[in-house]
């Protein structure tokens, strides 16, 4: 893939048309995803309404999340031959109506598990394509600062919609509704992928005539990378503790509150609002992860951040018959730092990558990334299933405790590789 002048890029940092583009990007991926909690704020009722166990809830979830992986070694090594603002536009655009058909349509597990499907090939699209050209915009010192600005975004998105449904759930007859009017919010993220401003910006070069062959094909070279792959196992294993949290934690504070004395219905909108506000702290940990490993290393950041997330992931699980307060506290901590080190896999993958074949290495972390981060959901699901409800919240966030180990353990084997001094303008 060809890139952009670096020059005065690198000595100005933000422009003013820039931070006025960047803005704008990530406003469309704030609304597109702002639908993505709404499943899990409404799992409550689901389970009930379609009769799942918490294995076949959490397949429903995770189905969004296969959805993601298997479409990303199609779409994403597309955007080292065609513009990413096309794909982008085009994932944002399945993203919105797949999000839209779940709440009308989902009748069981099969249907929903589809329609989540469909929603998670969209967000392919609109996430790394836009991670791509934001990556490409900002150069030098100041990447890892605009990428983390993005994917805050994201995150904004993701975390909103607990919030969103746990206010609607309370003030609408049923879950369908509230997703439905999520969705349709979110579904105005679509506009701006059709102005003309937003095919102009970043002014990507013409695609060279002598295009090399396999450009625009999936290209596996990136497993032979001994850095990459440290770097995509670190990735998948933080995807997986992610959305193990991101699914259970708001079932577990709403099992705490009934623990407490509370109605169940009651507990699952105020578990859902309370989440929201939780997970809303990474909206900041990904700008400051992202700025953290400007200053002192993608590795060395990424490891300090899973340091702290897999504590808590120990501890969380053990707290469901203490007082909800100690739980919240610990919520706030987690949410954060689940989220900090998101926006250090992004960049570090594209600095680590061939430049003709930045499409193929995002794909390759992707489906690595995805595919592991949809089973964790399952086996945490599958843990609460078959032990005893107290056993069970322990065992299922230890598993996650586990997975930030290993993860640390591939960070550290990563700085110590001579490849690691192309991460952070040689900070590794």
């Amino acid at each position: 893939m060809t890139s952009f002048p670096t020059a005065d890029r690198e000595a100005s940092g933000f422009k003013r048309d820039e931070r006025g583009w960047l803005a704008v990007i990530s406003a469309t991926l704030l609304l597109v995803l702002l639908p993505f909690s709404s499943y899990i704020a409404s799992v409550p009722f689901i389970k009930a309404e379609w009769n799942l166990n918490n294995t076949l809830a959490a397949v429903v979830f995770s189905a969004y999340l296969a959805g993601y992986a298997l479409s990303s070694v199609i779409l994403i090594p597309m955007t080292d031959r065609i513009s990413p603002q096309r794909v982008m536009a085009v994932g944002v655009t399945v993203l919105a109506v797949g999000n839209l058909l779940f709440p009308l349509l989902a009748g069981g597990f099969w249907t929903g598990a589809l329609l989540r499907f469909i929603a998670g090939v969209g967000h392919v699209g609109a996430y790394i394509a836009g991670v791509q050209l934001v990556s490409l915009r900002f150069t030098g010192g100041y990447r890892g600062t605009a990428v983390g600005i993005f994917v805050s975004a994201g995150y904004a998105g993701t975390t909103l919609s607990y919030i969103f449904m746990g206010m609607l759930l309370k003030h609408t007859p049923d879950w369908r509704i509230a997703y439905l009017i999520t969705a349709g919010v979110g579904a105005l993220g679509v506009l701006p992928t059709l102005l003309p401003a937003f095919r102009r910006n970043p002014p990507l070069p013409e695609a060279p005539k002598n295009i090399p062959k396999g450009r625009g094909r999936l290209s596996l070279e990136p497993l032979k990378n001994k850095a990459l792959a440290l770097v995509n196992i670190a990735y998948a294993l933080h995807t997986a503790e992610l959305y193990l949290a991101r699914l259970w934690l708001p079932l577990l504070l709403g099992a705490a509150l009934i623990h407490s004395g509370r109605d169940p219905l009651e507990s699952a909108a105020i578990a859902a609002a309370l989440s929201g506000f939780m997970f809303m702290t990474g909206i900041a940990g990904v700008f400051l992860g992202g700025v953290l490993s400007d200053r002192i290393g993608r590795s060395w950041g990424a490891a300090f951040i899973f340091s702290i997330s897999g504590v808590c992931s120990f501890i969380a699980g053990w707290l469901v018959g203490v007082p909800p307060i100690f739980l919240i506290l610990l919520g706030f901590i987690y949410g954060f730092m689940t989220a900090a080190d998101s926006a250090v896999y992004s960049t570090a993958v594209i600095e680590l990558s061939p430049k003709d074949r930045i499409g193929s290495t995002q794909a390759v972390q992707a489906f690595i990334g995805f595919s592991v981060g949809a089973i964790a959901p399952v086996v945490a699901g599958c843990l609460l299933d078959v032990t005893t409800p107290g056993a069970g919240w322990g065992l299922a966030f230890g598993f996650n405790g586990m997975l930030a180990v290993v993860g640390v353990s591939a960070l550290l084997g990563l700085r110590r590789l001579p490849e690691a001094s192309r991460m952070a303008n040689g900070r590794r």
